[in-house]
């Protein structure tokens, strides 16, 4: 007993006596007094407990006191405890787990200096295309924007693609070409050296590079001599001037290293008709979004004017700028509900049993009433138990979800985007407290409810007697609840499941089977020389086919199943199409082998062959999409089309059976289904270099296909000398990597779903015994 409790019943005795000697003083004998002043008093723990009710620390006393009281019941009824614990466990930790991934995918801005004035600026159009009706930049239209919009500090960027060279390890690798402004702008402070100088980024200037942490750390092994030293890529020689910090990533993305932009390709940076260069921008002091918005709609207006070849129709938005993460945003939003769901019939369970625990203890809370204790105070005693439950669970919880986010993001099908901004935190611990503490009031209220009120002859009269009336009514709700929301999963489940199995039985369009895709990469010596780099790619397939076992090999720009941006528009007749008109079709540039190695149906005419060369007629092979699209009715063979790569037009000779291009689950799905195979040999010489960067091989193998990786690579380094197979992948695995997602969600689901049944079954044999 605490002092100022052994205070108070020194001081209630005290009374107590006092009035009982008065009594006695009275002339009342010593039994009759001592009853009267007790009648008068009204009884000890009540006026105790009236006296603890004007103490200013009486709330803390209480909760205290409850707390302790319910770590005692609890620890008397280790099973029930456990049960409960447990569920609640599993319950909170599968929420809180997937917080975790929503918070660091979905919630967390950019890891910039005030991220919540960065702007993502797009070029607008008054019409739609396939891909709708936003754009990024052309080069001169962010020019404009820079000089004239005050309220806002603008930078731009674009990819660039090409070699790092490196003895026996060649590879295609990701740069950044951007503004000067970038870094100082983003508040990025690098790991060595500096960002770049205004001076630095105009053409003519020397060429310096930034290094990504990992790149330095590759091919620098980490040195700090690496600033000041020389670094090829693309067969240019840049002067290394910085290191990104480590961790360090560009819009969800690792590039090799950063150059200025304003040493870009001179012929790019002057078209205005030109789609490709991101715009960033961050508010200045003291301007908002809605002013930048009403200075980008003055200059769009005005360039629409001057410029209507280019310009007319577009102006310019800005937004916030965001991450973008793609279908992950769904799939974590559905992956909440689902886990949702399971909370509830966790809670559900909680309360049943709680519910009959209650019952259980009525004789128990009727004498505490009887004693002078208040409904409110039971109430709040019964809410304190399971508050103090789902605190224990909730730390349960958040352990359990510790343990299960690391594996959550390694197996997320394709990569999960801004992976590493997920982790927990004080952010996610706070939800995990509050979602325990809700929980616990969720399953707490209604048992709290059944306190008992002042008649205390009816409450002893129920307590003897087993779960009736309303608690078995209330009970009956707990257990439908419980089983209607385990049937919600496990519905959901079976569609999935069955969605499974019709995409899995779907044809791709290509046999699938001993097939390699794999891609290497050519010198820029040999890249600098379209003819050379025409010959290096024939040299290479000569050499693979001399490899036992394989029996045909191509090369193509995008490998069936594998996402690439090959989109094109084409024409049928040489005049100019309203950009809003113009259809548009999946372009893959081949050898003539493609065939034999994907077998693709030939519905009519012919396939690609070796007189397809340069310097011959324009020839391209279409799909049965495209031919419905572009010729229905009609025989689409010796008809002629327009399409992006050249000012003639291009012969079709032959119609292929469709590929399911982008997977088997996303074909049906995508923007452009229609398709076009076209010669690489006939590629124009001004973008055989662009084109070599893009291409892959695929090899038809007559066994295991995986066996033959490391022959191929020995005989491809002996072709190039230093080069190297990457990204080796069977057409098998591109196609159970394009059902991945689907696979993904049906395993969660089917896991939750399972869950939600055992949690259900849990709570109904809760009540049954």
């Amino acid at each position: 007993m605490s002092r100022r409790e052994d205070d108070l019943e020194k001081e209630v005795r005290f009374h107590l006596e006092q009035h009982i000697a008065d009594l006695i003083a009275q002339g009342h004998d010593p039994a009759e007094a001592r009853r009267l002043a007790r009648i008068e008093l009204g009884g000890e723990e009540q006026v105790k407990e009236a006296c603890r009710e004007v103490r200013s620390t009486r709330w803390l006393e209480d909760f205290s006191r409850d707390v302790r009281y319910a770590l005692r019941t609890l620890r008397q009824k280790p099973g029930f405890a456990a049960v409960a614990l447990m569920t609640l466990a599993l319950g909170t930790g599968a929420t809180t787990a997937m917080f975790t991934l929503i918070d660091g995918v979905l919630l967390r801005p950019f890891p910039y200096r005030d991220p919540h004035r960065l702007v993502l600026l797009r070029e607008k159009t008054d019409w739609a295309t396939a891909f709708g009706d936003l754009w990024s930049f052309s080069y001169p239209n962010y020019l404009d924007c820079k000089r004239e919009v005050r309220a806002l500090d603008l930078t731009a960027w674009t990819v660039m693609r090409g070699t790092i060279s490196a003895p026996g390890a060649a590879a295609y690798a990701n740069g950044v070409a951007v503004s000067a402004e970038l870094f100082p702008m983003l508040g990025v402070k690098l790991a060595l050296g500096r960002a770049f100088l205004p001076a630095e980024d105009r053409s003519g200037a020397a060429p310096v590079a930034i290094l990504s942490f990992e790149t330095w750390q590759r091919h620098f092994g980490g040195d700090a001599a690496a600033i000041g030293a020389p670094f090829v890529f693309d067969g240019r020689t840049y002067t290394v001037v910085g290191v990104t910090p480590a961790g360090f990533r560009f819009d969800d993305d690792e590039p090799a290293l950063y150059t200025p932009i304003g040493q870009a390709d001179s012929r790019r940076m002057q078209n205005r008709e030109g789609h490709g260069f991101q715009v960033w921008a961050r508010l200045r002091a003291g301007a908002t979004i809605e002013q930048a918005r009403t200075e980008l709609a003055v200059v769009g207006k005005r360039l629409a004017e001057q410029y209507p070849k280019s310009n007319h129709g577009r102006t310019f938005i800005a937004e916030p700028l965001r991450p973008d993460v793609g279908d992950a945003r769904e799939t974590l939003w559905l992956l909440l509900g689902a886990v949702g769901l399971v909370l509830l019939i966790a809670c559900t369970n909680v309360a049943s049993l709680l519910l009959a625990r209650a019952v259980s203890r009525e004789r128990e809370l009727a004498m505490r009433v009887a004693l002078g204790a208040s409904r409110s105070r039971l109430v709040r005693q019964c809410l304190t138990e399971s508050a103090v439950l789902a605190i224990g669970g909730g730390i349960a919880g958040a352990l359990l979800a510790w343990a299960v986010v690391r594996p959550f993001v390694t197996f997320w099908p394709g990569g999960l985007p801004r992976a590493e901004q997920v982790h927990l935190d004080w952010r996610v611990m706070l939800f995990a407290l509050a979602l325990s503490l809700a929980s616990g009031l969720l399953f707490g209220i209604a048992p709290a409810l059944r306190a008992p009120s002042r008649e205390l002859e009816p409450a002893l009269r129920a307590a003897s007697r087993s779960v009736a009336g309303g608690s078995r009514r209330l009970h009956g709700i707990f257990v439908a609840s419980e089983i209607a929301l385990a049937v919600v999963l496990l519905v959901s489940a079976g569609m999935l499941a069955r969605t499974m199995l019709r995409l899995s039985s779907l044809d791709p369009g290509v046999n699938i089977h001993n097939v390699l895709t794999a891609r290497t990469a050519l010198s820029p010596a040999t890249l600098a020389n379209p003819d050379r780099t025409r010959a290096a790619w024939d040299d290479l397939l000569d050499r693979a086919r001399r490899v036992p076992g394989v029996e045909a090999i191509a090369m193509v720009d995008t490998v069936p199943m594998r996402e690439g941006s090959n989109q094109i528009g084409y024409a049928l007749s040489a005049a100019p199409v309203p950009e809003d008109k113009q259809p548009m079709v999946l372009a893959n540039s081949v050898t003539p082998d493609y065939l034999k190695v994907t077998g693709i149906p030939l519905r009519s005419g012919r396939f690609l062959n070796e007189q397809d060369r340069k310097g011959t007629q324009s020839v391209a092979v279409i799909d049965e999409v495209m031919a419905r699209e572009a010729f229905p009715g009609e025989d689409p063979v010796g008809k002629h089309i327009w399409i992006g790569i050249g000012q003639d037009p291009v012969t079709v000779v032959g119609v292929l059976g469709h590929v399911r291009q982008w997977g088997l689950a996303g074909d049906d799905q995508s923007k452009v289904r229609a398709q076009l195979y076209y010669p690489f040999a006939q590629v124009p010489d001004e973008l055989v270099r662009r084109w070599s960067t893009l291409m892959s091989i695929a090899v038809r193998t007559s066994g295991d296909p995986l066996l033959l990786v490391e022959p191929l690579r020995r005989e491809i380094r002996g072709a190039t000398g230093d080069q190297v197979l990457y990204e080796v992948r069977t057409l098998e695995q591109l196609a159970q990597s394009s059902l991945a997602r689907q696979r993904f969600l049906l395993l969660l689901f089917g896991a939750f779903a399972g869950l939600a049944l055992l949690l259900a079954c849990v709570g109904i044999y809760g009540v049954l015994a």
